[in-house]
C-alpha cells in the first residue's frame, strides 16, 4: 500500500513540476507593432519621465471606453523603452526600428503613420481617428 501511495506522489509531483514550468514559460511574452496590424491602432506617447507616464497610465484608466472603441493599443515609452499602457495584455513590445522622435505617434490599422503630434491632446487624436475611412465602416457612416 505504501508503494501505491508513494508512485502516486511521484506521479503528482512530476505533473506538478511540469504544469508549473509550462506556466512560467507563458508569463512573458514579446510582441512587435506588425502583429497588431489590422487588429489595433496604436498611439505611441513619448514620455520625458516615469511620471509622465503614470500620467498616461491615468489617462487610459480614465478613457478605457474611448480607447477601446477605436481598437487604440496605448504604449508609452520612457528611458527609451516602450511599455505597453492599454488595449493589450502586458508583454514586452518591439517596435522594430520605429522608435518615434515625436511626442505622440498614431498608426493605424494598416500599420502606417497616420498622424504625429508635438503635444497630447486627445480630442484632435480622436478626431483623427474618426475620420478615418476604416473607422467611419466601423461606425457604419460610410
Amino acid at each position: 500500500m505504501k508503494i501505491i501511495y508513494f508512485i502516486i506522489f511521484i506521479l503528482l509531483t512530476e505533473f506538478y513540476s511540469a504544469f508549473a514550468f509550462a506556466n512560467s514559460a507563458k508569463k512573458h511574452c514579446d510582441i512587435t507593432l506588425g502583429e497588431l496590424a489590422w487588429k489595433n491602432r496604436v498611439l505611441i506617447y513619448n514620455a520625458q519621465s516615469k511620471a509622465e507616464l503614470d500620467d498616461l497610465y491615468a489617462f487610459a484608466e480614465y478613457e478605457q471606453v474611448s480607447l477601446t472603441e477605436r481598437k487604440l493599443v496605448v504604449i508609452g515609452i520612457v528611458e527609451q523603452q516602450p511599455v505597453i499602457v492599454f488595449g493589450y495584455p502586458k508583454c514586452h513590445i518591439s517596435l522594430n526600428k520605429q522608435n518615434p522622435k515625436t511626442k505622440v505617434t498614431l498608426i493605424g490599422l494598416d500599420s502606417t503613420v497616420k498622424a504625429k503630434y508635438s503635444s497630447f491632446d486627445s480630442d484632435l487624436i480622436y478626431s483623427t481617428i474618426d475620420k478615418m475611412p476604416m473607422r467611419k465602416t466601423e461606425l457604419g457612416r460610410y
